[in-house]
């Protein structure tokens, strides 16, 4: 009696690890190449990140059903250093005034849908088979966009059809070159430790060349990019991976020859992108280009200064950063900046100017606590978790890539429950059939209400997008962006602007009937 019931319990387990890498398979790799036509920007507007937070939100609910059935709540031992900076976001909104409700909510949300997916992965209790089985998705994810990014290259008509590219560089769905870098790099990681686990001693010659085939063309596309970011993360990453992987990779002679191979094929294929590279790289000794930059660090710098300890508000750069960047621009008349920008280009600097040293010490507390995780999984495995972790981490210090790709946030996050992973707790509660219950219609109800707030997101993005570029479209115009909560304020911008000039062309054209009728009668 007890082994049935052992078996049906082992049973049960392996089917919701199962549900998991299947939720875990479409988020990584099939929802980022949904594409449709779109206003293009950051976050929602950029569509592909709309069945992302679907499919998270359905991996969030599985984790929240999963553990009111088990009744044992699985957690890292350094879970307060997790808490940490959400929390302290939380507060500024209370110490600070809220002049867009909106983006502090959408910023909260954001925040907290990455906490719940990490601690979601935490209830599967996945065995390191498991892992390794979503370790190749992520490669396979990589192949995928690398093959895009590479045919982008070529300009097929087939596939700027459906994946829009202006030119020839390789952008993938992502539609910004960095973001599509810093990922296959990331992918680049995850193969070279993928390789030196043990269990790639099996794997069937299908998966080997799967690999194969990823790292090349990942590597190409890097390459040919003529991403600074991407190529510098490359050459931290890859020593720093087969350093720590030594005696593991030394094992896996033949694979590293092939990769070897592979990587030189790419590189020479995409050796005019190493030029481009080495032409914008010049550009930082150029004055106009330095200073600009510099001059964004100096802006930033100076309204920390002016509110040090709580920031501006979540939500309020651009209210800051407008009258700021203005007066220095007045003070340094020499100084070229954009006119207009929505974030610093890095992102400590901007978390400094919106939530000032309280949001700093938030991210001083995690990056410690994922120090202390890594530091405890010694320099063999925590040098490959940091190598993993290096190229989205550093590309967040000059752009903004977690809200340009929600899949870059979540890849991220599970790159963190890898680190934290090797030291988790486990502790059994109580809960009655009604606060089982509770909490799987809580589970139900954050995927469906996620699933319905994204569906009507995608309805009022394809709103604006016609109002904007589809001559054909048809009225009423912008009702349903203007009933949206997330793009209300943008479209509320675009229906102005509209209105602006038709009623300066109303004014054009009856001064011009004035002097032509004036003309008539002399």
């Amino acid at each position: 009696m007890i082994n049935k019931m052992q078996i049906k319990k082992n049973l049960t387990i392996l089917n919701q690890q199962k549900s998991a890498l299947f939720l875990l398979a479409l988020l990584f790799v099939v929802s980022p190449f949904y594409s449709v036509n779109n206003i293009g920007g950051i976050g929602l507007a950029l569509t592909f990140n709309i069945p992302i937070w679907v499919i998270a939100s359905c991996f969030i609910a599985a984790g929240i059903a999963l553990f009111s059935s088990s009744r044992k709540w699985v957690y890292p031992s350094l879970w307060l250093y997790l808490l940490a900076f959400p929390v302290i976001v939380i507060l500024i909104g209370f110490l600070n005034e809220v002049n867009r409700p909106t983006t502090w909510l959408m910023r909260q949300l954001y925040l907290l849908g990455g906490l719940g997916f990490l601690f979601a992965l935490f209830q599967f209790r996945f065995k390191q088979q498991n892992l390794d089985n979503i370790l190749f998705i992520i490669i396979v994810a990589t192949g995928l966009h690398g093959l895009l990014g590479s045919l982008q290259t070529l300009s097929l008509d087939e596939v700027t059809k459906w994946f829009p590219n202006r030119d020839l560089l390789p952008r993938g769905n992502f539609q910004q070159v960095n973001v599509l870098s810093s990922f296959l790099v990331t992918g680049i990681a995850v193969t070279l430790y993928y390789i030196s686990r043990p269990s790639f001693l099996t794997r069937a010659i299908t998966v080997k060349t799967v690999i194969v085939i990823s790292f090349m063309l990942a590597v190409y596309v890097v390459m040919a990019s003529g991403s600074r970011v991407g190529l510098l993360s490359l050459f931290l990453v890859v020593p720093l991976i087969l350093v720590s992987r030594y005696k593991l990779l030394i094992r896996q002679k033949p694979m590293l020859g092939v990769l070897l191979a592979a990587s030189c094929v790419s590189i020479y294929l995409g050796q005019t992108g190493i030029q481009q590279t080495m032409d914008k790289t010049s550009q930082l000794h150029d004055e106009s280009y330095s200073a600009a930059r510099l001059s964004l660090y100096a802006i930033g710098a100076e309204l920390v200064i002016q509110k040090p300890f709580k920031g501006y508000g979540i939500g309020n750069f651009r209210k800051a950063w407008n009258p700021q960047s203005s007066d220095y621009v007045n003070r340094n008349p020499d100084i070229h900046i954009p006119n207009s920008i929505n974030h610093p280009h890095n992102e400590i600097l901007f978390w400094l100017i919106e939530g000032g040293l309280l949001a700093f010490a938030g991210i001083l507390v995690f990056a410690t606590g994922v120090f202390i995780a890594l530091y405890r999984c010694g320099f063999q495995r925590g040098g490959a978790y940091t190598a993993m972790l290096l190229p989205i981490s550093l590309h967040t210090q000059v752009e903004l890539p977690f809200y340009a790709s929600s899949l870059h946030w979540f890849i991220w996050l599970f790159l963190i429950y890898l680190v934290m992973g090797h030291q988790i707790k486990k502790v059994e509660i109580r809960l009655s059939k009604a606060a089982s219950i509770s909490l799987q219609i809580l589970a139900v109800i954050i995927a469906i209400s996620t699933t319905a707030f994204m569906v009507n997101r995608a309805k009022a993005q394809k709103d604006l997008y016609d109002f904007l570029y589809n001559k054909n479209a048809e009225p009423p115009y912008l009702q349903k962006a203007l009933n949206n909560l997330y793009f209300r304020p943008l479209a509320e911008q675009v229906a102005m602007r509209s209105n602006l000039y038709a009623n300066i062309k109303m004014i054009i054209l009856k001064r011009l009937n004035v002097l032509f009728f004036g003309l008539m009668i002399m």
